[in-house]
């Protein structure tokens, strides 16, 4: 299960299948409030999304798995992996969260009150690529309520004291993420109950746009692959 980042889809994931092994499946989540699911209403809170994402995963608790999450996704991915590892014990195989600060250190934010204008800046500021997308005012329309929806959530999410989860805990980021420390992803340890691990790559807050790095490194964690450190 891959969950994106705030006011992403799950096209972010696209094209992971093909960097993956045939017998992998990638399930990505889409968010309420965007794409076939727009005339949704967005989640207030963590819960609205972990609850369904977990429901929408029962079928697939006695085959392996693992779990992926990006920025917001990362929250998300960590909340899930809890609430199935509270109904059935050791549910998930592997979690790996991305690019965010830990579920106990996360600060207060009020990103979701920006302006329009000062919001698009914002989102330039963590990935340059948003450039262009941003400059095409009918595509602003559609994209920034999600986004601010979900800058919200997030803005609410805090866990403390931080609780382990079961799984394996692998934990990935951007060398040159500007929200985001090598030295707050080490702050993810406190989650992990076994298995615990961080890897750095070149980049960003989405570094992640190159995902073959991100995959060869994944690989070697999930169920059934050759044995993690």
């Amino acid at each position: 299960m891959c969950a994106p980042h705030a006011g992403g889809t799950a096209h972010a994931y696209r094209s992971w299948p093909a960097g993956l092994p045939d017998d992998i499946e990638v399930l990505a989540v889409q968010y309420p409030g965007r794409q076939d699911r727009l005339a949704e209403p967005a989640a207030v809170t963590m819960d609205d999304l972990v609850r369904p994402i977990a429901d929408a995963l029962e079928p697939f608790v006695l085959e392996p798995l693992a779990l992926f999450g990006h920025s917001m996704g990362a929250a998300v991915a960590y909340e899930v992996a809890l609430e199935l590892e509270r109904r059935h014990g050791q549910a998930v195989d592997l979690l790996t969260v991305s690019g965010s600060r830990a579920p106990h250190h996360r600060e207060e934010e009020n990103r979701y009150a920006l302006s329009d204008a000062d919001l698009v800046e914002e989102l330039r500021r963590l990935d340059d690529s948003f450039g262009d997308l941003l400059a095409a005012p009918e595509l602003l329309d559609l994209v920034l309520p999600a986004i601010r929806a979900d800058f919200r959530l997030v803005s609410r999410y805090l866990r403390t004291p931080a609780l382990p989860v079961r799984a394996p805990l692998l934990v990935f980021g951007g060398t040159d993420d500007p929200d985001v420390s090598p030295d707050e992803l080490r702050q993810w340890r406190t989650c992990a109950g076994g298995a615990f691990d961080t890897r750095t790559f070149p980049g960003g807050h989405f570094y992640l746009s190159d995902e073959r790095p991100i995959l060869e490194a994944l690989v070697p964690w999930l169920p059934g692959k050759s044995s993690a450190p």
